[in-house]
């Protein structure tokens, strides 16, 4: 690329620019690309084929490109300090790093979903495109440094989510859901409308209060609310690429944001902690009772992600911007993408509308690999297996209470939910190993190789990561 720009003469201004932003230009050629084979090659069924590899390579391309940014940074250059349009977009390498995960996630989403997307009736270059927005404008988020494009952006990513929802609806009544829409749309006004409350109140106490509508009104947008939230629309159970898409990349993206957003917004003021550590204590507990006595497995990893996510803001709430937080919700999206992969060989090779406990139960007698992988992320998930996500459980645990020595009532409801989810997981992971033999599960051979792949390799990346 280097070369490439050198022989054109650029000058080093724009060389440096089209350097950093080159993945972005990438992403922008796949959405064109896309949307003319949609526009005039979509009855041709090959085109799906010919969708889908573009797709996938322009997510590895921009892997190696900022690969290789962060490499060369590590050996040639101290600091990586890139800003633009008067310091609105800042790259450093946090946003890299984060930019080159959004690229691995989207790349072992195509390849865990991608014979559940390529059905005739489905319209793949579009919802390719769409992914490729998604991207586009995760990675304007990750790097504005504005707090209000950031949730601008935020809102764009979840109503792109639920446009690649709508087109690869199982039924035909299941392309409008007024829950998703009411939810969203009300998550929107309440921010803006507090949001331009902060230009009349001068008082500092009032004004808190307004941040904590705010801050309250950013979580009822990434679902981590409780009795409403997007769990009310059932569309996602039969849908497992907008179940990974609505409850793995969503509330990732969005504690991303949030974490931002506390650049701008001071919580550590009592009366913004109390309230938001109140509301999350009691999102936590709600969210670990749903997982009690779930039957319903996407379900219960829906619920599972939205206590790991509230935990996760917890510790952003206390500390205020920290890399902590940003570690541990990455680690946790990509467990539960690893775990929906898993799921999507059932979905492939049994074609049940929904994977019950009662679906998996007897899996391993023809399946063991599957079920080894189940029990394994299951275990990882919950801490039984030393991981990442136990390394940053027990550091977030640990500054909670270092920092308010008080708030030991947050941490036993948080631990009493944690094994609620326990108690839940190793009942599937026992249904998995029970079997009748008049019901066992055939072999799963319908090509999922790539779905046993993404869950191993995410596997050794969170072992790898209690190390880091």
């Amino acid at each position: 690329m280097e070369s490439i720009l050198t022989t054109l003469n650029i000058d080093p201004e724009t060389f440096e620019a089209i350097s950093y932003f080159s993945s972005e230009l990438f992403l922008i050629f796949g959405i064109v690309l896309n949307l003319i084979f949609f526009l005039f090659f979509k009855r041709k069924l090959n085109i799906k084929r010919i969708s889908d590899f573009i797709t996938s390579s322009i997510f590895i391309l921009n892997s190696l490109i900022i690969s290789a940014i962060l490499i060369k940074s590590l050996f040639f250059v101290s600091e990586i300090n890139y800003s633009t349009l008067n310091n609105l977009i800042i790259i450093s390498k946090n946003e890299l790093t984060i930019k080159l995960l959004i690229n691995i996630f989207m790349f072992g989403f195509i390849i865990s979903t991608y014979k559940l997307t390529r059905k005739a009736r489905f319209k793949t270059p579009l919802i390719n495109s769409l992914l490729l927005l998604i991207a586009l404008s995760s990675y304007l988020l990750i790097q504005s440094q504005n707090f209000i494009l950031i949730y601008i952006l935020l809102d764009l990513s979840t109503i792109l989510i639920y446009k690649y929802a709508s087109n690869i609806r199982i039924r035909k009544n299941n392309y409008f859901s007024i829950d998703f829409v009411a939810i969203s749309t009300c998550a929107s006004i309440l921010f803006f409308s507090f949001y331009i409350l902060t230009f009349f109140i001068k008082d500092s106490i009032q004004l808190n209060i307004i941040h904590v509508c705010i801050a309250l009104s950013i979580f009822l947008k990434i679902g981590i609310f409780p009795f409403t939230n997007y769990l009310v629309n059932k569309n996602y159970k039969d849908n497992i690429p907008y179940s990974i898409l609505l409850f793995c990349f969503l509330p990732w993206i969005g504690i991303l944001s949030f974490n931002k957003i506390t650049n701008f917004i001071n919580y550590t003021d009592e009366i913004c902690q109390i309230t938001l550590i109140a509301f999350l204590t009691i999102s936590i507990a709600y969210f670990g009772i749903l997982t009690l006595k779930q039957k319903n497995i996407i379900k219960f990893l829906a619920n599972s992600n939205y206590y790991f996510c509230c935990f996760c803001l917890l510790n952003i709430v206390f500390l205020s911007s920290n890399e902590l937080s940003t570690k541990y919700s990455t680690l946790i999206a990509f467990c539960f993408l690893a775990l929906y992969s898993i799921l999507s060989i059932i979905k492939i090779n049994l074609k049940t509308e929904k994977i019950n406990i009662t679906t998996i139960k007897g899996v391993f007698f023809n399946n063991r690999i599957f079920a080894a992988l189940l029990s394994l992320l299951l275990l990882i998930l919950t801490g039984i297996v030393p991981s990442g996500i136990l390394k940053y459980n027990i550091q977030i645990l640990h500054n909670i209470y270092i920092y308010d020595k008080l708030s030991f009532l947050t941490i036993i409801i948080a631990s009493i939910a944690y094994t609620f989810i326990l108690f839940n997981a190793i009942k599937i992971i026992q249904n998995l190993y029970s079997f009748n033999f008049k019901n066992i599960k055939e072999k799963f051979i319908k090509r999922t190789t790539p779905n046993y792949v993404v869950p191993f390799i995410i596997m050794i990346l969170l072992i790898i990561g209690f190390v880091l």
